[in-house]
């Protein structure tokens, strides 16, 4: 009895795990942390549109985005930032750690217009 008890309450905290997530499917695949380039140019295009949101989103958050709409309507802005962060870093000379990633990113959210 004991034993069952236990395992629905695993159950329901695996169930409940996932609620928490309140992203957009494109979103889903997103690199939350430690994007260096290496693993962004090895990412699968999909991943690298969701990371870009995740920053999009994150930018949106701190009030540094220009673009007015909600987040799960920015799949095009992704796109677009993903494709400038892969132009960008085709480029690099050196292999780059996550902060020049950023700044790679940062770069194409201003070239884009989209920075407020």
């Amino acid at each position: 009895m004991r034993l069952m008890k236990c395992g629905a309450l695993v159950m329901a905290a695996a169930i409940l795990s996932g609620c928490g997530d309140d992203r957009p499917e494109w979103m889903q695949d997103a690199w939350e942390h430690d994007v260096d380039q290496k693993r962004w140019q090895e990412s699968r295009d999909y991943m690298k549109v969701a990371t870009a949101g995740l920053w999009l989103e994150r930018l949106q958050e701190e009030d540094k985005l220009s673009l007015d709409k909600p987040v799960e309507d920015m799949e095009p802005e992704a796109k677009q930032l993903a494709a400038c962060i892969d132009g960008a870093l085709k480029h690099s000379k050196v292999s780059l750690r996550s902060d020049g990633v950023s700044h790679y990113a940062a770069m194409c959210v201003s070239l884009l217009g989209y920075g407020a």
